[in-house]
């Protein structure tokens, strides 16, 4: 998966890791919730507290994947092409578009598995 040349390749294989509504509601709760920390952190001219967002964010999500998907995913692998598609999984979820994406995905039929 992280083999892949461009991010539209790996946003599938992203998709096919994050198939259940829990997952999706999950992460975008955590992202929400990052980019609250990030906002209250140039509030409050606090930018240490920016720290935390992404931590948040994570943490949220993995909880997510134990739980419900029984997977793992490795963002640090290509944190740029995770965080990509962390917003745009947020926008499909808001706009109540990601169960087709995930049909979708899942017609193309790479592994979801990553280890």
């Amino acid at each position: 998966m992280y083999a892949l040349q461009s991010f539209e390749e790996f946003w599938p294989h992203y998709v096919r890791l994050h198939r259940r509504r829990e997952t999706h509601l999950f992460h975008a709760a955590g992202s929400l919730a990052c980019l609250g920390i990030l906002a209250a952190a140039m509030l409050m001219g606090r930018p240490a507290l920016a720290i935390l967002g992404p931590f948040v964010d994570y943490g949220v999500a993995q909880a997510s994947h134990r739980v419900y998907e029984r997977n793992r995913t490795m963002p640090w692998r290509n944190p740029l092409w995770h965080t990509r598609a962390e917003f745009r999984m947020l926008r499909l979820v808001l706009t109540g578009r990601m169960r087709s994406e995930v049909a979708r995905a899942a017609r193309t039929g790479a592994p979801a598995e990553v280890r």
